[in-house]
């Protein structure tokens, strides 16, 4: 079950890259509260799979502000780009910084943004869609959850569950 605040918009995010490293392929499902729908599936390049998630993150936070979304509760299954999102700035993978500061930048354009991990087998459609660029097929696999905010581009610890 997705617990979200109501009346946020609600997004999952997914990349893959194919052999690691290689083609990006970056996929994302926007919810919005009026039952808006944006799906994002776009190959992004050649890069490892870490790159690919903040891609497909990036991506997602770009959507959501182009459509106005003022809060926002975002699921993904990469524990390297939300444990980085985590992290005051400048703390994080040093090679992923760049990434991680284009997101924090857009969320800051957002105002309220939540990100939490969820299971992979929970976040199926962004995985098809990060997949289907690169003709591959969609994957299964792990458990536990992580959750922490950001409201008006500063982060809140939410702690891990």
């Amino acid at each position: 079950m997705i617990d979200a605040e109501a009346g946020a918009w609600i997004g999952w995010f997914d990349g893959s890259a194919l052999p690691n490293p290689g083609r990006i392929g970056i996929g994302g499902v926007l919810k919005g509260p009026g039952g808006e729908r944006v799906e994002i599936s776009v190959a992004a390049g050649y890069g490892d799979s870490s790159a690919a998630e903040y891609l497909a993150l990036i991506a997602l936070l770009d959507a959501a502000r182009q459509a106005g979304a003022a809060r926002l509760d975002i699921f993904g299954d990469s524990r390297v780009v939300i444990d980085d999102m985590a992290v005051p700035p400048h703390e994080g993978i040093r090679t992923l910084a760049h990434h991680a500061d284009r997101a924090r930048t857009l969320v800051g354009a957002i105002g309220t943004v939540r990100i939490r991990w969820i299971p992979r087998e929970r976040n199926g459609d962004a995985d098809a869609l990060s997949r289907a660029v690169l003709d591959a097929p969609a994957r299964v696999a792990p458990t536990r959850s992580a959750e922490f905010a950001y409201v008006g581009g500063r982060r809140t610890a939410e702690g891990i569950a």
